[in-house]
């Protein structure tokens, strides 16, 4: 283990109440300067999202910044705020080992999604994770049962249609525009006969809201990182989450082979946006 990761964690362990404000400081770092291009992008889309991370805290809201990156046959979504963050920790650790300084976002998500990638499939890594690892797994692309509604509203002048669908234990509703009729949209979703503009599931934990498209004229690479990725997969790296949050510091512990005090429990909130 490098000497930045045996002294983060050290740090962390020998705090006896990590507060949850502390989560984000707990992320991972990868160096992503070798990568291979999987497509080249012609359409750039830019999502906020806002999610909620403790939902016995509803009022407390974290905040993302997303990028969609749409080429012919692959496309790519991720976090500009964790790819921002993570170079940066590359950069700021090349001078010293002290600590990680705090992220400047409230929210970052490590993941990212390549739709048609293989062909036909999904795959889903995530990047310098706060499991303190990088994972990879692959799936099927998921089939959504769109039910369009004739409710129609209008964002960044596009012209949008309503549609429902229940995804993984959560019921959805999406905003789409025929105007750009690209069946894609944030995170895992698509499908849809137009690009998804706004979706959020009906309790609003996780709202998504494009704020931007830029048609691009010199084509942007969609780089696929060449990184040592634990391949696993969706449920098995889900069930580490939720050994992560239930006790960050077991997790560590039997991670690195640890010696820690047994009687130290250190829980984060989670709410995935998939709960099965």
């Amino acid at each position: 283990m490098e000497k930045t990761q045996i002294l983060i964690i050290s740090i962390v362990l020998s705090i006896g109440n990590i507060q949850a404000q502390n989560f984000n400081t707990l992320a991972n770092y990868a160096n992503l300067e070798k990568y291979t291009v999987v497509d080249s992008a012609y359409l750039k889309c830019v999502y906020s999202l806002v999610y909620i991370k403790d939902t016995l805290k509803s009022n407390e809201k974290s905040t993302d910044l997303q990028i969609l990156l749409i080429g012919k046959n692959i496309s790519k979504y991720y976090s500009q705020y964790a790819l921002e963050y993570n170079n940066f920790i590359v950069e700021y650790l090349k001078k010293t080992y002290e600590a990680y300084p705090p992220p400047k976002n409230k929210g970052q998500w490590s993941y990212e999604v390549f739709k048609n990638f293989p062909q036909g499939k999904e795959t889903v890594t995530d990047v310098a994770s706060m499991l303190q690892d990088n994972y990879l797994y692959e799936e099927e692309l998921p089939v959504f049962n769109w039910k369009i509604a004739s409710d129609t509203q209008t964002i960044l002048m596009y012209n949008c249609r309503k549609a429902t669908t229940s995804f993984r234990g959560r019921d959805f509703i999406a905003w789409f525009t025929p105007d750009i009729p690209i069946p894609n949209g944030p995170w895992k979703f698509g499908g849809l006969p137009g690009l998804i503009m706004k979706l959020n599931d009906t309790k609003e934990n996780f709202v998504y809201q494009c704020e931007g498209l830029e048609q691009l004229k010199n084509k942007e690479p969609i780089k696929f990182y060449k990184l040592d990725y634990v391949r696993l997969s969706r449920n098995d790296l889900n069930k580490l989450y939720f050994r992560f949050h239930d006790n960050f510091v077991t997790y560590i512990r039997t991670k690195y082979n640890s010696s820690v005090k047994d009687d130290l429990v250190v829980k984060f909130p989670y709410n995935p946006i998939e709960l099965e």
